[in-house]
């Protein structure tokens, strides 16, 4: 019987954690789990607190498992699922985030060629704007990860705001609903190039959702620059650290002070702020690979 009850215990633990329904039942056979969860939940066969909201909890990450999550992006509304995420709304934006992507996919160098894998393998754009990915990918948005997760992809959008800013371009709109992560690959997926403008053009366009997230000086300069995307690429480290507002500082008294130090300092040189997190990174965490089960 105590067997019995550690086991449920156990499952209502993983599944209050879990962010997604493989994460929750891990396994090959997730429908055979899923009916034995609910079995072993069942309101009239257990009796251990939290439970019913288990149960809650698993038949909500049951039906974005199969039916997708929507979210409400820039330019309207999203709807993603598995390798696929397609964006409707305001037309005039959802071309110009199409016309960027085709401009980033057609460079030709052999970093290009790298950092293109941090972009839809295709877009297709009718009455509305599809991504097409390789491996089934998840928006960073309404995800809370360990330190060593947030870790890597923190590592990889630094990365990537480094490749914008030598080309000299500036994405202006990175946040958790324009990153996916990729957890097959351990990679990350950029979209949304709505406000994608070359260094030193005039913003015409910011994410509303996210304006507190910007340098004060994109509301006096009111122009692109690199400061932007570093600034949203840590913003969202604190977000993914459980930090909902981005800004990093009620991070101070539950994680390490030099990582929420850097996040807290202002970096307007992409190569430099990459370099000095990596450094930060040799010098206060282990380097190992973490499974990534979502």
């Amino acid at each position: 019987m105590q067997t019995a009850i550690n086991t449920t215990q156990i499952l209502v633990q993983r599944i209050m954690c879990a962010q997604t329904l493989p994460a929750a039942l891990p396994g090959i056979a997730i429908k055979k789990a899923y009916r034995e969860a609910v079995k072993l939940l069942h309101p009239d066969l257990c009796k251990l607190p939290m439970a019913a909201e288990a149960l809650i909890r698993l038949n909500e990450l049951k039906k974005v498992h199969e039916q997708g999550q929507w979210l409400v992006d820039d330019a309207g509304p999203m709807w993603t699922k598995d390798n696929v995420a397609r964006f409707s709304g305001h037309a005039p934006l959802l071309a110009t985030s199409f016309k960027q992507y085709k401009r980033l996919k057609n460079r030709n160098t052999e970093q290009a060629r790298h950092f293109q894998l941090y972009l839809p393998e295709r877009m297709e754009l009718d009455a509305e704007l599809t991504l097409h990915f390789q491996h089934r990918a998840i928006p960073l948005y309404g995800l809370q990860l360990p330190q060593g997760h947030v870790n890597w992809i923190l590592s990889r959008l630094l990365e990537i705001a480094a490749w914008f800013a030598q080309e000299g371009i500036v994405h202006s709109g990175i946040n958790p609903k324009s990153v996916f992560l990729v957890p097959e690959t351990h990679g990350i997926i950029i979209s949304s190039f709505y406000h994608l403008k070359r260094i030193g053009q005039p913003l015409e366009t910011i994410s509303a959702s996210y304006q507190n997230w910007y340098p004060a000086t994109v509301f006096t300069k009111k122009e692109a620059e690199t400061a932007i995307d570093l600034e949203a690429c840590k913003r969202t480290a604190a977000y993914l650290l459980g930090d909902t507002s981005g800004l990093g500082v009620k991070l101070k008294k539950t994680h390490l002070p030099a990582f929420v130090d850097f996040l807290l300092d202002r970096h307007t040189n992409a190569y430099d702020c990459y370099r000095e997190y990596r450094a930060l990174l040799k010098r206060n965490f282990e380097q190992r690979f973490l499974p990534l089960q979502l």
